[in-house]
């Protein structure tokens, strides 16, 4: 039987994961199967969790996840689920890897597709002095 593709749950500190999206979508174009969960200032934490769970069940627990930072209320989130779930994701989302997750959904998934995930967006954090430099001698 062949897999699912999972639903993107992007989560994060604020309303960045959702402009994040929206962002992408000026790049990728429309972004079927993908998800926002912003955490609102002074939400309560047991109230963002109650939300993440029911994407997870809306779902059939069919998600994989992207989140701002590792250690805040999101990724915390993340982390309590994972101890009855098996749900795999990012940390550190950016449009260059939500980019990256939107390709690759549709031909890896869990485990293998946060690893390719991971390993080609390190190479879109690129210390831009050199080339600036050169630009700004030529002009």
């Amino acid at each position: 039987m062949e897999a699912k593709v999972p639903v993107i749950l992007v989560i994060s500190h604020g309303y960045f994961c959702r402009e994040l999206v929206n962002s992408v979508k000026m790049i990728f174009g429309e972004c079927e199967g993908v998800e926002t969960l912003p955490l609102e200032e002074g939400m309560d934490p047991e109230i963002y969790e109650q939300k993440f769970n029911e994407i997870l069940d809306a779902n059939d627990g069919n998600v994989f996840v992207c989140v701002d930072i590792m250690g805040g209320t999101p990724f915390k989130t993340l982390a309590k689920a994972v101890k009855t779930r098996e749900i795999y994701g990012v940390a550190g989302i950016s449009m260059p890897m939500l980019i990256e997750v939107l390709s690759n959904r549709d031909y890896a998934a869990g485990k293998e597709l946060a690893a390719q995930v991971a390993q080609a967006c390190a190479e879109s954090i690129v210390d831009l002095s050199e080339y600036l430099e050169k630009l700004h001698n030529l002009g």
